[in-house]
């Protein structure tokens, strides 16, 4: 974008704020950074008392250090720089380790809290906390240097501190410069940041200085105080910022799961916060203003982490800070307890009970969301109390929660000056319900997942119940046993491990249908329960491995199994995250039992920008073995950067997985390169420098066409725009269009990665049949040009609800016997080679069959490798299936068009033990090719699926919203399978088969009309 579209962008955002300039400031560096100016510390009128064991350090992280506490997020490297006390560890990235959507390092990289006794386990759970002085990258803080002050690290003298400066300018101005502190003290919960900016530009700039806090969707749940705020968040959109644009008295954040961890932020030089917030990002920082050439301002700040559940820790926290620095009344301290018939309340971590505390509306409608103040958000101890500090002298409600929706009607009362006990609040009495999931008759199973679902009414219509939606911010979930991107239950589902099978869930009380299951490769099992409040009901369900009579046997191919090549399939899914992830909070623990509750084999861990494993929660949990992981990454650009002709936004350039790799946890990503400012093939050389084995290594492009967020494109095609019925050259050719030569582009130079160089595409990810049908066009397009890419199907599951792990999967034809240990580099070597099919529940066993020149039989079956056959090979085709997952026919594909459809008819009760398995159906191979040239071929199986046409002209099939959205009543055969993965399409399909007819070397048959 130009400077004079930024400039509009900004001035709309200052419409809504005071006019006029900035005043100038000339203490610290506000008069311009001369290399040795340093800001003053921040918030001086901020005032701990001394605690029992003070503790105070600053270093720059060493190789000796063991510097990452606990934690999901915790990313700490060596040569990033190191704040700690007795409350608070603090990290700031050095300023050559960028992380998210900074240019460089001095971010404040991990923040938490010290483990206490009384705390339990704490940790870090913050992504990333930068500068910025606008909304685009330009504007974002570019620091260069940083160093450690000569601190007073003796905690027993007054005034002792630990600070590290950073000093830097703007990312496309580097005349307008920024020099930032960190200060930590003893016995504070948090540290001190003031930022000095000044404009050293000839021209008046329209800026504002802003903390970017990077949540990424997932993880932590922001929330300001103010008129229809608290944890609702305007819409944002990037051109119009100022319909987004708040004040608020201060900013705060809480986890979904362990360890539960609270963030606030509170402005210390003016008298709140100005910015807007989004589950993505929140900005907060100084009202954005004209700032005079020759001209500086500074904005100080203090950014605290408590441990604890929900909100309330926080909250209580940073209006101590506000009564020490703008001396604003001492908040007063509330008191009270939950109670269901009497009985104190456990909370269960906010599931079963959590309250709302907000200033009303004005009446009548004293309930207006659009007018009431929200202020904080507690969740109850074990033992039901709670304890809440709010402003005085004002009068308030609280609303009690429980399950995602207000479980009683709210309650009023007033704070004066001193605290106040507001007694008991009574609820609704949950119920609970006690299952075993058996593997047979009697045996717990060792891992499973539990899904809940209301019974419909007679009619097939949902419940007229209101619908949970956890403060607005989940809707879907119902019941909502616990937030959908945590912990274990999440959304109306739950997980269990090494019980025997058992779970213990409490709910709201209502009818269900409670499935088990234990992925697609097993029976399925259900009961119809009533739930009265108070009861307890017991369940057993018995889900038994199908596995067996699913997937094909071992296959020796010769009379020695010994020597002979062997076939065995291997389940895989690879596209995966977990807490590393900046935008997800499900734990590990958690994370490991979905994967064998789903009964995957192979895991990829492709987390966001971040090298990872589970082998550490694998190996705590006692199952080395059990499921085999490979470390991977999923590169996932959030700056933007690069112009499409006609764009008016600049853009990212999709996501793209590589494994094998290997975790460094000393090193920034734990050993990724970063990867911003790339495109594709530069981003594909950066990681031929750190494979294992760069000739037989993945590089995956991943769902292709996604939908951008928040103005990030997450798809490459889709970014630059490529129509996929439109030809790409061998290198940039003029009469070809932008997005084709893009492909062609070789970035680095001659020898160097094309961006089309990718050697796996994903067609299809996740539930969305829209989606698939998109990917798939891409995929034959390539297929037809020649660009010989391996198709994979994968979860992209971020949580134990939203995306289910190993819906769909990939089927591995390993090529090796099953051995000890797993053999990756065999593994990915049958990956590359195209011995893969996808699916989310059908299994495809597919075979050319042809005799060879002595007169033997001989099969093929998928593979990167062409094939020549007689005139009288024949296609066999065998589709297999649980009884729970509806199939309804088998397609065949030659050169992308439909040559071939075969009804089956699929009539195995949903919840039997035997599977449906078709007679091994056989096409005569000749009557399905076309009558000259070479082709490829491709096998479909599933539920029927015409493709729709392009209804909008961008060369991909439009799937009408009323065929992407539509849910199926009790009657209709998905019914079962979208109440386990919802949104599931049944469908298989394989690699292909490639076709050299004339035995002169496979030729690729070229776009179709």
């Amino acid at each position: 974008m130009r400077r004079s579209q930024v400039l509009v962008i900004s001035i709309a955002a200052a419409s809504v704020l005071a006019a006029g300039g900035v005043g100038c400031h000339r203490d610290g560096c506000v008069g311009g950074d001369d290399g040795s100016c340093v800001p003053p510390p921040a918030c001086a009128a901020l005032v701990y008392p001394a605690c029992a064991m003070p503790k105070l350090r600053v270093a720059q992280i060493g190789s000796g250090d063991m510097p990452r506490v606990f934690g999901p997020k915790s990313l700490a490297a060596v040569g990033d720089y190191l704040l700690e006390n007795d409350l608070v560890r603090v990290v700031i990235d050095a300023p050559e380790h960028p992380h998210f959507l900074a240019p460089s390092g001095g971010a404040i990289l991990d923040l938490s809290p010290l483990a206490s006794p009384s705390a339990g386990q704490t940790g870090d759970q913050i992504n990333g906390i930068y500068h910025a002085a606008g909304v685009l990258p330009r504007d974002a803080v570019h620091y260069d240097s940083a160093s450690i002050l000569e601190s007073q690290l003796d905690t027993t003298a007054p005034g002792a501190y630990a600070a590290v400066v950073f000093r830097g300018h703007l990312e496309g101005d580097a005349r307008v410069t920024v020099v930032t502190r960190y200060e930590l003290r003893p016995c504070e919960p948090g540290v001190r940041v003031r930022s000095d900016l000044y404009n050293g530009a000839p021209n008046a700039n329209t800026l504002y200085l802003t903390d970017g806090f990077f949540w990424g969707d997932n993880g932590l749940l922001p929330f300001v105080p103010g008129p229809g705020m608290g944890f609702v968040e305007p819409s944002l959109d990037l051109l119009h910022l100022d319909q987004a644009w708040r004040q608020w008295p201060f900013l705060a954040a809480r986890s979904q799961s362990a360890p539960d961890t609270a963030y606030a932020a509170i402005s210390c030089d003016r008298p709140g916060g100005a910015g807007f917030n989004s589950s993505t990002l929140t900005a907060s920082g100084v009202p954005l203003g004209v700032t005079q050439s020759g001209d500086g301002f500074h904005f100080e700040r203090f950014i605290l982490a408590e441990p604890g559940l929900g909100l309330a820790p926080a909250v209580t926290e940073a209006l101590r800070v506000r009564t020490s620095v703008h001396g604003d009344p001492p908040a007063v301290t509330v008191t009270g307890r939950v109670v269901s018939n009497g009985v104190p309340v456990d909370p269960q971590s906010g599931r079963a009970a959590s309250l709302l505390f907000y200033e009303p509306a004005p009446a009548p409608n004293v309930d207006d969301p659009t007018r009431v103040i929200p202020w904080t958000e507690v969740v109850p101890q074990s033992d039901g109390t709670f304890s809440v500090s709010l402003p005085p002298n004002r009068s308030y409600r609280v609303q009690p929660y429980a399950f995602g929706v207000p479980t009683a009607a709210a309650g009023s009362f007033i704070v004066g000056s001193s605290p106040v006990s507001i007694g008991d609040l009574t609820i609704a009495a949950s119920a609970q319900l006690n299952v075993q999931v058996q593997s047979a008759p009697g045996v717990g199973a060792d891992a499973a997942e539990l899904v809940i679902i209301p019974v419909p009414d007679a009619d097939g219509s949902a419940s007229a119940a209101p619908v949970p939606s956890m403060y607005s911010l989940f809707p879907g979930c119902a019941p909502m046993l616990g937030p959908p991107d945590g912990a274990s239950p999440a959304c109306n589902r739950a997980l269990t491990m090494n019980m025997n099978g058992r779970f213990q869930v409490s709910l709201p009380p209502g009818h269900y249908y409670v499935y088990g299951t234990r992925g697609p490769f097993s029976s399925l099992d259900r009961a119809e329960v009533v739930l009265q409040p108070g009861a307890s009901v017991a369940v057993t369900l018995l889900v038994q491995s199908l596995a067996a009579k699913i997937l094909p046997a071992d296959i020796s191919l010769g009379p020695d199994p010994t020597k002979d090549p062997y076939i065995h399939v291997v389940s895989g899914d690879f596209h995966v995250h977990g807490g590393a992830s900046f935008d997800s909070a499900i734990p590990d623990y958690d994370r490991v039992v979905s994967f064998l509750a789903t009964g995957v084999d192979v895991i990829i861990a492709t987390d966001h920008n971040v090298v990872s494993n589970y082998k550490s929660t694998l190996g705590a949990m006692g199952l080395n073995g059990a499921i085999e992981v490979i470390s991977g990454v999923e590169q996932t650009p959030n700056i933007l950067w690069y112009y499409v002709p006609g764009d008016t936004f600049p853009k990212t350039l999709g996501h793209f997985n590589f494994w094998p790799l290997i975790p460094d946890t000393l090193a920034p990503w734990n050993g990724a390169p970063w990867g911003e400012l790339r495109e594709p093939g530069a981003m594909m050389d950066d990681m031929d420098a750190v494979f294992l084995n760069p000739a037989n290594s993945i590089r995956q492009l991943n769902h292709p066409y996604i939908l951008a967020k928040l103005g990030r494109d997450q798809g490459y095609t889709k970014a630059i725009g490529y129509d996929p019925t439109t030809p790409i050259p061998p290198a940039p050719t003029d009469g070809f269009t932008f997005a084709a030569n893009a492909l062609a582009r070789a970035p680095g130079g001659d020898g160097h990665h094309q961006n089309i160089d990718w050697n796996v595409e994903e067609v299809m990810t996740g539930a969305s049949r829209a989606d698939w049908l998109r990917y798939r066009a891409l995929w034959f397009s390539l297929l037809n040009q020649g660009f010989k890419r391996v198709g994979t199907a994968n979860s992209d599951s971020h949580s134990l609800s939203v995306e289910r792990i190993g819906y769909p999967r990939n089927l591995v034809w390993a090529t090796e016997k099953p051995r000890t240990p797993f053999d990756q580099e065999a593994f990915d070597a049958d990956v590359l080679a195209g011995h893969v099919e996808g699916t989310n529940g059908p299994v495809l066993d597919v075979t050319i069959d042809d005799v060879d020149g002595n007169g033997n039989g001989v099969a093929y079956r998928p593979a990167q490798a062409p094939i020549t056959v007689s005139p009288n090979a024949g296609l066999s085709v065998t589709l297999t299936c649980a009884p729970w997952i509806p199939v309804q026919e088998i397609r065949v594909f030659v050169n992308g068009k439909l040559v071939s459809r075969q009804a089956v008819n699929d009539n195995v009760p949903p919840f039997s033990t035997n599977v449906f398995t078709t007679q091994k159906v056989r096409f005569i191979l000749s009557t399905l090719l076309p009558g000259k040239g070479d082709a490829w071929l491709v096998v479909e199986a599933g539920m029927v699926q015409d493709t729709p046409p392009d209804t909008d002209g961008d060369g991909l099939p439009d799937l009408p919203d009323a065929d992407a959205a539509s849910l199926p009543g009790p009657g209709d055969p998905l019914f079962h399978l979208q109440a386990i993965a919802p949104g599931v399409w049944p469908t298989a399909f394989t690699n292909p088969f490639y076709l050299d007819l004339d035995g002169g070397g496979w030729q690729a048959p070229g776009l179709q009309p």
